[in-house]
Order: structure tokens, then C-alpha cells, then sequence
């Protein structure tokens, strides 16, 4: 009976090729876009959920007030992990990281490496970072060790069998104590190499403000009440520091965040990349969507030949089949057709989970056993889902109804049906609308005017040790000479070298602020070409701009209410001066920030930035350049231009995923209108022959099968237009500078999708139209 069952579902998918192919396509494509979209975000909601204490850690940051705006700082004093263990009972364990500049040499490899942190030894009793080697009780409790992941052992040694051995690490000896298999990639705090550190040297809250703290708690914490708790130490140790320094109308308070809240946290200064949570519960809905969709596409192309098989029904029955053995038999079909949706749902994905992982350089995988679940539960749902409805159906129609031609649609069903096909279209208006603008807001972050030009600026950056530092001078000097190198500045590089306090004074009122500083030189305007709003640029000319020259940008101006800001006093970063230029805004961060205040000095200490204009063709030659003056370092360049465009390397991943599923979701709206197209055919097969006898030509018989998906689909648009609307636009506001949504955006979406419709309904409706009239009418 089995066998007999599989040979009349393969004989009815062999007669129906098309109808079968679009079940299955359009299942396999939602199973496998479902569980692609499930194993990303499963990655993106669970970052540092591998940590086996994760739900009792907490990082600490600091809130920073001052009279004119807070800061939200990742970094805290180094004294409070201290604090913590020695006084807060219900702390296990505070531990501490500062991220620092690291050159790595061995042998004859040198490089620069990033990722690197100071670590207290007991990070090990608090975090999952485990070691392949060493003893993590010891590995960081001596001065002068390091703990290396397994790739930078191997980078530098070729085994991971180095302990005991020496690494050169900013000139230093480093004694290898543990080897640290790698992290999951979805972990906020990336980590490839652990240094000893003594971060308890100094006795002062506020000078030295640079550690990540992070908390395990005896117990599952109370945030909020830790926060409450720690204010004590605010106004015990911290304010009385700063009224010393004259600061009294600033306070520095804590505050606490569950680790894995701590990736998608709003981004703070001197923090790590920080994701969107309401992404990956955007892609959750979507993949749900798509093979929810995917299910009633399959039920509605199989209802909608009901007429076609109720004949079937009828002589099966008439023959002395039972309701129950036809049920069987239409579940036999969809176990068919969802078994190779399956097969071919696991061949998509074992293509694209590499795709993937190239795209958003991560290591998804799934397992044989996560595998084998993936396909029973998918196989289950289709078959059932999927051949529940359809079987019950078919197999109630009476053989005498049946073979009569008496079987007709119900109108609930067909209303079902065009309900269903509305709400495809609105997410596929939705989704149109998205592409639309997010290549819109993608395309005005690359050619927006950034206030500066950054086409063919290289940056070389210098060696960390001062030493090696000094002879960035001799290396600007050197390149200098070459015609192919037209500009060269030595400092800080783009980025803001310092945070700081400024004091200036305001119609005869002193002020106090925190302000981002530039460490530059007389050639950095030039360099990046930045304009000058007022005053003058830094020169050689006026020796008093190296020791009290400051150049501040107009946001700086704004915040401080000067009405001439040329000549006025200011002190900052150890130096006191007076204002000598007023530079235009420029984005020295990504387009998702405002224009901060900041200010530029001359700065005297050597520089670890060289910046020059040039083109890529003249690397070798700046190569060459620099073997001479650092035959032992390695030669790390960028192009700022590719450094910019990283700011939004995940916007441009979130698009290309939107994008793929907005692809996916108007392929299987399309699907859903194409099986009520050949519902409504169908019903209409006698109205269309006595039209066409009547003299009706194939475009009057286009427009009237046209004519009710067009309104369809325009309900779809009327509704889907002013919620894509409200949705971008709340996206938009994530960015500081965005476009404006005009109505001609959507008059754009609204063209496409009808030419999308009218494409899918044309298909259909041709083959109707050209039907000879006699067949239709010859049961007449």
C-alpha cells in the first residue's frame, strides 16, 4: 500500500512539473533561508553566552557629568577592581583589561598586533578563555608573562608547544605562560594575546582612568542596586579628587551591565564595536515569515487545483477508495515534495553557510546532529502543514459532485487567499521601500562631504616605543625629498589622540570642559585639505604655536558661545594659550555621530602617525623607505579611505542580508499571487470561453484577470507605504546625518511592485486568454 502511495505522488509530480517545481522551490528556498537566518541569529543574540559564569558578570563603565553634557565612558579608574574585591562582599571576583599598543617580534618577524591586552591573573577564574597549555591558576601571576592565543603562537613559533619561550613584545621580554584556544567570534571583547600587569601602582581615582572592569558576582547580580551601592565610592573618593582639581562641577558615577548586554549597549568612548539587537530580531521574523509563507503558497496552489483533482477524487472513490486511504495518499504526496524541499533546503545550505561566513567573517556551522534535527522538524512541518488541509479537503468531495464537475471553491477560502496575498505584497512593498533607502543612506555615507578630503592619504603607523618614535621626524624628512609624495604631517593620525579637560573663560566666566585633542603639525590642515573657518593655521613662522597654539573646530566654538574666538585663552593637555585658528567641522567619526568638540595643539612629543598624500603605486618605494630608518619593524599602512568605509562595514552587511531577503520575499509573494491567479483562472474558465465566443480579445480578457490582483496589490501598497515609512525613518535616526524619505520613493516602490504583480499575473493570465473557447465550454 506504501509503495502504491509513493507511486501516485511521483506519477502526479512527474504530470504536474510546474506546479511541483514551485512547491518545492519555494520550500526548500524557505527551509534553507530559515535556518541560515536562525544559525545568524543565534550567533547575534548570543555573544559571551559561552562564558559558563556569564549570568553573574557584570561590566562596569563610568558616567561622566559635566556642566555641559554627560559622557559615558567603557573605562573606569583602576583603583575600583581593587575596591571591589577588598570591600563588597558579594563580589567573587573584579577583574581588569587595558587595551594597549603591542609590536610583536621573534627572530625576524615583527609585526604590530591588535587585540592585545593588560589582564589581572585572575581573569581566568572569572571568564571562559580556555588555555591548550599553561596552568590559568599561574599563567598571569608573575611579572613579564603573556598568554597567546593558538594562532598568534603559531604565527610566531609554528606550534602551539611554546611554553617557556620568549616573545618580544614592545621591546620587552614576555615569558610564554599559557596557550588560549581561540574565542568564539561572537564575543564583544576580542582578545589574542594576555599581559601581566600590576594595575594597583598608582593612588589616584582619576589620573588614570583606562581599565575595562568587569564584576562576578556570588550570585545573580542586582544591577540597580550595585549601582546605588558604588555611588558611595563617587562621594567618598572621587569627588573630593576632583574639587582639588577644580572641578567641582563634575561627578563620576557607575554604572552596571550585564555582560551579554554588553554588545548591543549604546557605543561609549574607548569601547568595542557594538551591534543591533533589533536586527536579529528583524531577520527572526523575516526567516519565520518566509517559510511561513513558503507553507501557504504549497496549501494554496494545491487547493487551488482542487476542481483539477476532485475527478481523481471522484473515480478513486467511486472505485471503492476510502476518505482515509486518500487522506494517506495526499499526505504521501506532500511527504514527497517536502522530502526533496528538504534534501535540496540541506544542499542549499551546506552552499551558502560558507558564503556567509566569508561575508560576515564568522565560523558558523552546524553540527550532523543539529543537522539531522534541522531536517526532521522541517520534514515534519512541511509534510503536516502542508498536507493536513489539502488532504481533508480533497478527500471529503463527493464522487457523485465530483465527477459531475460540480466542485467549486468556497468563498472563505478564496478570501483567505487574496487576505494572504495583501499581506505578502505589504512586506514586499516594505521590503522594496528598504533596499531603496538603504542604498540611498549608503550611497550618501560614501559621497557625503566629510569636511575633508580622504582620497590617496596614507597612513604609516610608527612603531609604539618613543625611541623608535623619535625617528618618525627622519622618516618624514626622508620621504619628503620624493616628488611623488606631495603632502606629509607627524602626530596623532585621524584619530582623536586625547580626552581631556579644557578650562577657557566666557565673558570673564571660567569654563571647564571635555574636549577630544588633536596631536598634529604645521602640515595636517594641508594634508587632509581642511578649511579654516577663522585665524590662521599653525607655522614655523610664530615660534609661540608649538607652546600655547590652539586650533579648535567650530562645534568647539559653538559649545564654548564665543562670539570671537580668535585670541581667546585656553588650557588643555598640559598646555595654556590662546586660540589661533578656527578649523570647519570635519567627521573624524562615522556619520552615526555628531561633530564633537575638539581641539588641535603642535604637539612636541614624538609622533606615532605619519599621514602623507600619495598614491598606492608608491608603496614600494615607501618600503624601501623605511627599511632604512626601521630595518626591524614591520611596515603597517592604511588608506584612509578604506579605514572610513570600515566605520559602516556592518551597515553594508545588514544591507546585503536585507537585501537577500527582500529578494526572497518578493520571489515568494510572487508565488502566493501566482497560486491565486490559478485559482481564479480556473473558476473563471467558462466566463472567459463564453467572453472570448462573445468577441472579448486577449488584451479585454489580460485586463479583467488583471484588473482584481492590481487592487490586490495596490490595498498591499496603501497600507505597507506609510509603516515602511515610519520603520526607515526610525533606522535613519541611528545615523547623526541621513537622506530625507520622499514621497518619490515610494511612487518608485509603487512601480515595482506593480510591474512585479502585472510580471506574475501575466503569466498565467496569457495561457487563460489563449485557451481555445470550445475547450473551455465542451461539458456545455
Amino acid at each position: 500500500m506504501i509503495f502504491n502511495f509513493f507511486k501516485i505522488a511521483f506519477r502526479n509530480l512527474r504530470r504536474h512539473a510546474l506546479y511541483g517545481s514551485i512547491n518545492i522551490v519555494g520550500l526548500s528556498i524557505g527551509l534553507a533561508a530559515c535556518a541560515l537566518m536562525a544559525i545568524y541569529v543565534r550567533h547575534e543574540l548570543s555573544y559571551d553566552v559561552f562564558h559558563q559564569k556569564a549570568q553573574r558578570i557584570v561590566r562596569v563603565t563610568s558616567h561622566l557629568k559635566t556642566p555641559e553634557a554627560p559622557m559615558e565612558l567603557a573605562n573606569t579608574p583602576n583603583l575600583l577592581a581593587s575596591f571591589l574585591n577588598r570591600n563588597y562582599p558579594e563580589v567573587e571576583k573584579a577583574v581588569r583589561f587595558q587595551s594597549m599598543a603591542a609590536t610583536f617580534s621573534q627572530g625576524t618577524k615583527v609585526y604590530n598586533e591588535s587585540d592585545v591586552y593588560y589582564a589581572d591573573a585572575s581573569v581566568f577564574d572569572v571568564f571562559t578563555f580556555p588555555l591548550v597549555a599553561g596552568d590559568a591558576r599561574q599563567a598571569l601571576t608573575q611579572p613579564q608573562t603573556v598568554v597567546l592565543t593558538e594562532t598568534l603562537a603559531k604565527k610566531y613559533f609554528g606550534t602551539t608547544d611554546v611554553l617557556g619561550k620568549t616573545v618580544q613584545i614592545n621591546k620587552q621580554p614576555y615569558q610564554i605562560t599559557g596557550v588560549m584556544a581561540e574565542l568564539p567570534t561572537n564575543t564583544d571583547l576580542k582578545i589574542r594575546a594576555l599581559l601581566s600587569h600590576d594595575f594597583d601602582k598608582g593612588n589616584s581615582w582619576i589620573e588614570d582612568l583606562s581599565a575595562y572592569t568587569f564584576v562576578l558576582f556570588r550570585g545573580i547580580p542586582d544591577n540597580a542596586a550595585f549601582e546605588k551601592k558604588m555611588a558611595a565610592i563617587s562621594r567618598r573618593y572621587i569627588q573630593p579628587e576632583l574639587t582639588k582639581m577644580d572641578s567641582k562641577d563634575y561627578s563620576l558615577e557607575f554604572r552596571a551591565e550585564a555582560l551579554t548586554d554588553v554588545h548591543y549597549s549604546q557605543g561609549k568612548l574607548e569601547d568595542t564595536p557594538k551591534g543591533n539587537k533589533q536586527y536579529g530580531y528583524l531577520f527572526s521574523f523575516l526567516a519565520v515569515f518566509v517559510l511561513v509563507i513558503a507553507l501557504l503558497n504549497y496549501i494554496s496552489l494545491l487547493t487551488a487545483r482542487a476542481t483539477e483533482r476532485a475527478k481523481e477524487v471522484g473515480v478513486r472513490k467511486a472505485n471503492g477508495a476510502l476518505r482515509s486511504q486518500l487522506i494517506w495518499q495526499f499526505l504521501f504526496e506532500s511527504l514527497l515534495i517536502s522530502s526533496l524541499s528538504v534534501v535540496i533546503g540541506l544542499v542549499l545550505l551546506q552552499v551558502f553557510v560558507p558564503i556567509m561566513n566569508n561575508l560576515l567573517q564568522t565560523q558558523f556551522q552546524m553540527t550532523g546532529m543539529e543537522l539531522s534535527v534541522w531536517a526532521g522538524v522541517g520534514l515534519a512541518i512541511t509534510t503536516l502543514l502542508g498536507g493536513l488541509y489539502p488532504a481533508f479537503v480533497l478527500s471529503a468531495f463527493r464522487p457523485a459532485e465530483a465527477l459531475r464537475g460540480g466542485v467549486h471553491q468556497t468563498s472563505g477560502g478564496f478570501q483567505l487567499r487574496q487576505t494572504i496575498t495583501v499581506f505578502q505584497f505589504m512586506l514586499a512593498v516594505g521590503m522594496i521601500a528598504g533596499v531603496l533607502v538603504m542604498y540611498k543612506q549608503m550611497d550618501f555615507l560614501q559621497n557625503h562631504s566629510l569636511g575633508f578630503n580622504k582620497n590617496k592619504v596614507l597612513t604609516i603607523q610608527l612603531p609604539a616605543d618613543s625611541l623608535a618614535q623619535m625617528k618618525g621626524y627622519a622618516l618624514a624628512a626622508s620621504l619628503k625629498k620624493y616628488p611623488a609624495i606631495s603632502e606629509i604631517t607627524a602626530g596623532s593620525g585621524f584619530e582623536p589622540a586625547s580626552l581631556a579637560s579644557t578650562n577657557f573663560t566666557v565673558n570673564g566666566k571660567a569654563r571647564e570642559v571635555m574636549t577630544l585633542f588633536f596631536f598634529v603639525d604645521d602640515r595636517y590642515l594641508s594634508t587632509l585639505e581642511l578649511k579654516l573657518a577663522q585665524g590662521r593655521n599653525f607655522s614655523s613662522a610664530y615660534p609661540s604655536d608649538k607652546r600655547s597654539g590652539f586650533i579648535v573646530n567650530e562645534a568647539f566654538v559653538r559649545m564654548s558661545g564665543w562670539k570671537q574666538p580668535i585670541g581667546q585663552s585656553i588650557e588643555g593637555v598640559g598646555k595654556k594659550g590662546t586660540v589661533i585658528g578656527v578649523v570647519k567641522n570635519f567627521h573624524f567619526k562615522s556619520l552615526h555621530n555628531l561633530v564633537e568638540p575638539m581641539a588641535m595643539i603642535w604637539s612636541e612629543s614624538p609622533p606615532n602617525t605619519l599621514m602623507l598624500k600619495t598614491n598606492p603605486e608608491q608603496l614600494p618605494l615607501l618600503r624601501a623607505v623605511w627599511q632604512k630608518h626601521y630595518p626591524f619593524e614591520p611596515f603597517e599602512y592604511s588608506f584612509l579611505d578604506s579605514t572610513l568605509e570600515k566605520e559602516y562595514q556592518k551597515d553594508h552587511l545588514t544591507m546585503t542580508l536585507f537585501n537577500a531577503f527582500a529578494f526572497l520575499t518578493i520571489f515568494v509573494s510572487c508565488l502566493g499571487l501566482f497560486s491565486l491567479v490559478t485559482l481564479s483562472t480556473e473558476l473563471r474558465t467558462k466566463e472567459i470561453g463564453i467572453r472570448k465566443v462573445l468577441g472579448a480579445s486577449v488584451v479585454d480578457i489580460l485586463t479583467l484577470l488583471s484588473k482584481d490582483f492590481l487592487k490586490l496589490v495596490t490595498l498591499a501598497i496603501v497600507i505597507a507605504s506609510p509603516l515602511a515609512y515610519y520603520a526607515l525613518n526610525r533606522w535613519l535616526e541611528s545615523f547623526a546625518y541621513h537622506i530625507t524619505i520622499s514621497g518619490w520613493t515610494f511612487v518608485w516602490v509603487s512601480l515595482i511592485a506593480i510591474v512585479i504583480a502585472l510580471v506574475t499575473i501575466s503569466f498565467q493570465s496569457v495561457k487563460a486568454a489563449l485557451v481555445n473557447p470550445v475547450k473551455s465550454l465542451k461539458s456545455e
